[in-house]
Parts: C-alpha cells; sequence; structure tokens
C-alpha cells in the first residue's frame, strides 16, 4: 500500500502532499483540480507507466521544465520510497535513494488496479486493448511469462521488418535462411504464449462470469472466452500494442504462477506452423505477419451475442469492471493485494450496480483511492477525505 505522496508540477498539481490510510481514501474536489493526477500519480509510482500517458513528458506542468514524484509504501513490514524526477529530455528514477534504469523497474511490486469510465473500451475497443490487460495481468501470474512476451515482440518484429523488405525489394537481407529461422522462433514462442494465456484464461473466465452476474443482480448471464488466430479468424487486421520491453524486463522474478493442468504446447506449434505456411504467400504480399498472439482476442458475449457491438451501455460497464476485480485476485493470488484505483466510477452506474461494487470493494479488503466531485454520494464512508481545490 501507498502511505504518502508528494508531488510538484505534475499536470494540474503545483504541490502536493497527502498521507493515505490503509483503507477507503476519498479525493474529492471539483472537475479539473487533479484528482485523477492524483490517481495517475500513484499508478505511475506503483506499475512503473501511466494508465493515461504514453509519456511522461506529458505530465509535466504547463510552463514547467520538470515534474517531481515521491510516494512511500508499505508491504509486508518493509517499506520502500520511491521518487521519478523527469522533464522534457531526461528521467531519473530511484528507489530507497539508489539509482533504478526507469520507472517500469517499479512494476509488480506493488501492484495497482485502475477502474475509470474509460474501461467500456475493454468491451467496445480494438482486440488490442483486451490484449494488452490480459498480458498486464498475466505478467503478474508469472515473471517468466513478461520474459516470454518480450522475446515474442522481438522475433516478431524481426520477421516482419523482413517481409516488409521483401515486399519492397523482392529480397530481404539475411535471405530465405533467416526467415525460416525466424519463423521457427516464432512458432516455438508463440505457442509457449498461447499455453499461457489460455492458462491465464482459464483461471478468469468463470471469475469474470460470477463477477458480472453479481453486479447485474442476476439479471442476465456474460461468457468469455480466448480466441485464438490460428483456430478462427479476427475479422480486423489490427496491430499489437503489448507492455514494453522495459516493463516486462521489470517483473519481479520471484512471481510465479502456480502449477496447472496446461493445454498441449505440441498442438499449438503444428497448427501455428501450419496457418503460416497457409499464408506465407499473403504474407510476403502484405509484408506483415497474418497469424499469431499477436493477432487474438477474449471474446466476450451476452445471450449468445457479442457484446462489442450488440453489449449495452450497462452491460459493459459491468463487464469490464467484473474484468478489473478479476485482475485484483491475480494480483492477489500471484503478488499481494493491489491498491484499488476508482476514476468517478459510480457515476455511470444505477443504484443497484453502485451497491454491487461498493460491496465487492469491501470484500477485497484493499486499500482503495476514489477520485470523485461529490464524496457524499459514494455508497460508503472514506477512512481519510482528502478534499482539492481549483
Amino acid at each position: 500500500m501507498i502511505l504518502s505522496l508528494s508531488a510538484l508540477n505534475v499536470r494540474a498539481l503545483d504541490t502536493f502532499d497527502c498521507e493515505f490510510s490503509p483503507g477507503i481514501n476519498v479525493v474529492c474536489g471539483p472537475n479539473g483540480c487533479g484528482k485523477t493526477t492524483v490517481l495517475e500519480a500513484v499508478h505511475l509510482l506503483s506499475q512503473g507507466f501511466s494508465f493515461r500517458a504514453k509519456d511522461l513528458k506529458e505530465l509535466v506542468r504547463w510552463n514547467q521544465d520538470e515534474f517531481v514524484l515521491r510516494g512511500n509504501f508499505e508491504e509486508g513490514g518493509r517499506q520502500c520510497v520511491r521518487a521519478i524526477q523527469a522533464g522534457r529530455t531526461k528521467t531519473t528514477t530511484k528507489e530507497n535513494g539508489n539509482a533504478v534504469r526507469s520507472p517500469t523497474a517499479f512494476f509488480g511490486q506493488n501492484p495497482a488496479v485502475i477502474m475509470q469510465p474509460s474501461d467500456i473500451e475493454l468491451l467496445r475497443g480494438a482486440p488490442e486493448v483486451r490484449r494488452r490487460w490480459l498480458d498486464e495481468i498475466l505478467c503478474f501470474r508469472s515473471a517468466s511469462n513478461a520474459d516470454l512476451l518480450r522475446r515474442y515482440r522481438r522475433v516478431l518484429q524481426q520477421r516482419n521488418q523482413w517481409l516488409k523488405q521483401f515486399k519492397k525489394d523482392g529480397a530481404a537481407v539475411g535471405g530465405e535462411e533467416l526467415f525460416r529461422i525466424l519463423t521457427s522462433q516464432l512458432v516455438d514462442l508463440g505457442a509457449a504464449l498461447w499455453v499461457a494465456r489460455v492458462n491465464l484464461s482459464a483461471e478468469i473466465s468463470p471469475v469474470i462470469t460470477a463477477y458480472y452476474r453479481r453486479l447485474s443482480g442476476g439479471a442476465d448471464e456474460i461468457t468469455c472466452a480466448y480466441k485464438s488466430s490460428i483456430l478462427k479468424e479476427i475479422d480486423a487486421l489490427d496491430i499489437a500494442d503489448p507492455l514494453d520491453d522495459e516493463t516486462l524486463d521489470a517483473i519481479p522474478e520471484n512471481s510465479d504462477e502456480q502449477a496447472s493442468e496446461s493445454p498441449d504446447e505440441d498442438v499449438f506449434k503444428r497448427a501455428f506452423a501450419n496457418k503460416l505456411r497457409d499464408r506465407e504467400v499473403a504474407e510476403r504480399a502484405l509484408g506483415m505477419t497474418l497469424a499469431g498472439p499477436h493477432r487474438d482476442d477474449l471474446d466476450f458475449c451476452a445471450s449468445g451475442y457479442g457484446m462489442r457491438s450488440v453489449g449495452s451501455q450497462g452491460q459493459c460497464r459491468s463487464a469490464a469492471i467484473a474484468m478489473r476485480f478479476a485482475a485484483v485476485d491475480v494480483a492477489t493470488r500471484y503478488v499481494h493485494k493491489p491498491i484499488l484505483l476508482l476514476d468517478d466510477v459510480f457515476a455511470e452506474l444505477d443504484v443497484n450496480r453502485r451497491e454491487a461494487v461498493a460491496a465487492l470493494i469491501r470484500e477485497k479488503s484493499c486499500q482503495v483511492l476514489i477520485a470523485t466531485p461529490q464524496a457524499e454520494e459514494l455508497p460508503f464512508k472514506a477512512d481519510t477525505k482528502l478534499t482539492m481545490s481549483l
């Protein structure tokens, strides 16, 4: 959990200092005062990346040269102090006074799970949104998964570069021998990644279904299944946006998934090799790899219909919240209880769903940070209340 936070020149925050309790912390105030920025800062110090910015330069306050963040964390009796100083050209990151490579070194040590209104994109958005969510909690489940994701992405990038050059020039550096080597490596890594994802999907799918049932009051049911590109075509061509290499490098080595019955990796290898062989002519013409885990999806259905296209706002929001609570369970099981960050999620929910979410939050017994414009409208009482102003 996080004990305290200090911020200087972070977005709308000029100077900011606060302490948090282990229970429910409410950050309230008018729109534009920096409530979400507080959650973003905690997420950055916990996970090593922002949930709404790809570049840390975006967090620098207007007309300022740099920002400074400092957070004090405690878990299992162990305390650590993390600090980030980032400007337009340079970022300095420290933990307990010692320099670390980048903020991504923080990933997996004090996990955080964010819930926000834009989570509806987990259902309505492109497959890459769901893949990124799946791969993030895959890294909570096992340190080896982070290395696997990183190696798969690198081989995929090299193979795509070869195909792109072949499309342009009719030949590529390394020739056909390099292409066969890269294809073989991609098959091996892809099969291993499929096994890891299918195992995770088997673990979380019934959990998501159960959470959705509670959130909807049993009014309807959803199903969640992993959709592999070697078994069934994905409609739209899309490009992967996985966790970056620095994040994957930073997964702690002591995180390891529990043993479970795995699908046969050789079956995936044979199917993947056959799919790539069938699509080789098209891949050379298009200059890109047309099958693999980077083209997979999580398929959500309600009453037999795909939620991405026909799910109502209420159904999609409930499913997204169920996905976030499933992430909380994975982090709790394989690392420890995460910090739960809620960015005005109750405003979009009806009374019954608000009460159901509140009940689940109480059950998780996580440290909670809630950003809301009206603290009195929350369905529970805060242990610590922080009021902000413009």
